[in-house]
């Protein structure tokens, strides 16, 4: 997103953005960890990238949803033109936080690399892309340098914790 297109946004648009991104994100880190755990049954790699695809798919759907029935709650009506293109791109966060893990273990599928590396490259590629966003998020607020690094800090170890609990319950 360029920088005049971000300026026309509101910030409860830019809010929308980040919180279904990093919604994405978790769920998408969160799918990939329970893969993991199950690598012993021998999943097959077309078996996970279904996973992540309907792990994903369900939230934005699941998103989609609330957020009409929020808006008929509150207007009376469901979203139109401008309030649903944003509803539409807010959402489309949930799938592209899924896009680059599902490549990885598209690659896999096709035997390019084994699914145990499509897997941990997906979830460091994961919580990279936490970390990214809550950079990008701290950029732009007008909290102390130290503050907006703990801001970072914090999303990143969510993502961490979000790993151990997962390798700790298996």
């Amino acid at each position: 997103m360029t920088a005049a297109r971000r300026s026309t946004l509101a910030p409860e648009q830019i809010a929308g953005l980040l919180r279904e991104r990093i919604y994405g994100g978790i769920a998408c880190l969160s799918t990939l960890l329970v893969l993991l755990r199950h690598l012993d049954e021998s999943p097959s790699a077309w078996s996970a990238f279904l996973d992540v695809a309907v792990a994903n798919g369900s939230l934005w759907a699941a998103s989609l949803f609330a957020d009409y029935l929020a808006h008929l709650t509150a207007h009376g009506r469901g979203p139109r033109g401008a309030e649903l293109l944003h509803g539409l791109r807010a959402s489309g966060q949930i799938l592209e936080a899924a896009i680059a893990p599902l490549l990885l273990v598209l690659l896999a599928a096709l035997g390019v690399m084994s699914l145990h590396i499509a897997l941990w490259t997906a979830v460091g590629l994961s919580i990279g892309t936490l970390g990214l966003f809550a950079l990008l998020a701290a950029r732009r607020t007008k909290l102390p340098w130290w503050k907006r690094i703990l801001v970072v800090l914090v999303l990143l170890t969510l993502g961490i914790l979000v790993v151990g609990v997962k390798i700790l319950s298996h």
